[in-house]
């Protein structure tokens, strides 16, 4: 408690601290003080009742008291306002030690010393309004900052207003754009599952001609195989053809398939023209082709993926092919009607390549046939008597793919 120093004793304390209270009052923004000094704002000196509602009311406020002495100075506030200020330790005691002594003095001095005291505080006054000013002008300066911030800011609310405007307006679009598009989904939905049924039944289609193809290759397939008295007598036939015995009456020659403009030699452009040519009659040297492509297997597996290979071409392109083997007589060997191909094998004393050219003379000349051979002779021959030739790479090559 400081209940024991006299209110007196500390009016250049209370009057400082309504004098700091007053000029903060002023700054704008305002610094804070106790709202109870107000009525003591315009004071230039308290009178003796006011002393003991000012202390009471700064002593209430420990915040603004002990702001107060953090900038007090002694020219501003005698010793034992300063004591009462400050707070350190022992100031009670002090305080009172200067109060014993002031009262001593004062008689003495009390003209001089009010004189000499009330300049320095003017003195002291003067450069605490200075500071004030100073003071004024950073806050001033602050206060200006702020109003270039709120520009700013000002400035970013209205783009950011007119950007959320425009997102708004943008989504308003594209919530049309998805209504029109979820529209133009349902009438695609419904599109894509009309073009399923068609599908569905064009499928359907697809299955039964693939159906009718097969039969009509199974068909093709099934013809008896040739006899050997039969094959000798077409052989004479070929072989007066292509230069043996004079012919007993003259044929219609057959014409090749024309190489269509753009292809040339045994690509393998050229062969798929031949091997899908509607009409024509493919036969395949067996042997010839087996051992090339599968040279490793024993003879009745190469005959085996040799027609493997001819069907292959068959279900592609609804191809006729014949497969000719040697050796009626061979173990294993025997003719056969496959399913989508005919497999023959020459009869006893009758090689397969002149099986190859009795079959390309005894076929109709109107009728295209293919030869599938690397035999040149037998390419030789069957060219003169105007059929076509595949090698049997290239053949091997379009069934694999």
């Amino acid at each position: 408690m400081s209940g024991d120093l006299p209110d007196r004793a500390l009016r250049s304390a209370l009057e400082f601290a309504v004098g700091i209270a007053a000029a903060g009052s002023r700054l704008r923004p305002p610094l804070p003080y106790p709202s109870g000094l107000k009525p003591y704002l315009r004071f230039q000196r308290l009178p003796v009742p006011a002393l003991t509602t000012v202390r009471s009311v700064v002593e209430a406020d420990p915040v603004y008291l002990k702001r107060l002495g953090t900038v007090a100075t002694t020219e501003l506030v005698d010793e034992v306002g300063m004591l009462w200020l400050t707070r350190p330790d022992g100031w009670r005691e002090q305080a009172a030690d200067v109060i014993a002594q002031e009262a001593t003095e004062a008689e003495e001095a009390a003209g001089a010393t009010a004189l000499r005291t009330e300049e320095r505080r003017r003195d002291a006054a003067e450069r605490a309004a200075m500071r004030a000013r100073l003071e004024l002008v950073d806050v001033r300066d602050e206060v200006e900052r702020l109003r270039v911030d709120l520009a700013t800011a000002a400035a970013a609310r209205d783009r950011a207003e007119a950007e959320l405007a425009a997102a708004r307006a943008r989504i308003a679009e594209l919530d049309s754009n998805a209504r029109r598009t979820a529209r133009a989904d349902r009438r695609a939905d419904e599109r894509v599952e009309a073009l399923e049924t068609q599908v569905a039944a064009l499928e359907s289609d697809l299955a039964e001609v693939v159906v009718a193809r097969d039969a009509v290759l199974a068909d093709r397939a099934a013809a008896p195989p040739v006899d050997a008295d039969r094959l000798r007598g077409l052989l004479q036939e070929a072989l007066s053809l292509t230069g043996g015995s004079a012919p007993r009456r003259k044929r219609a020659r057959r014409t090749p398939i024309p190489v269509p403009g753009g292809l040339y030699g045994d690509s393998e452009a050229v062969a798929e023209h031949f091997l899908r040519t509607p009409q024509a009659m493919v036969l395949v040297d067996g042997y010839n082709v087996a051992k090339l492509g599968w040279p490793d297997l024993s003879l009745e597996k190469q005959r085996d993926e040799c027609v493997r290979s001819a069907e292959a071409i068959a279900r592609r392109w609804a191809t006729a092919v014949h497969v000719v083997f040697d050796g009626a007589t061979v173990v294993g060997a025997h003719a056969t009607a496959r399913r989508l191909v005919r497999v023959s094998f020459s009869p006893e004393g009758v090689i397969a390549d002149d099986v190859l050219r009795a079959e390309v003379a005894a076929i109709d000349p109107s009728r295209p046939v293919v030869v599938v051979t690397n035999d040149q002779a037998v390419v030789n021959d069957v060219r003169a008597a105007g059929a076509n030739v595949v090698s049997s790479d290239t053949f091997l090559t379009l069934a694999r793919r």
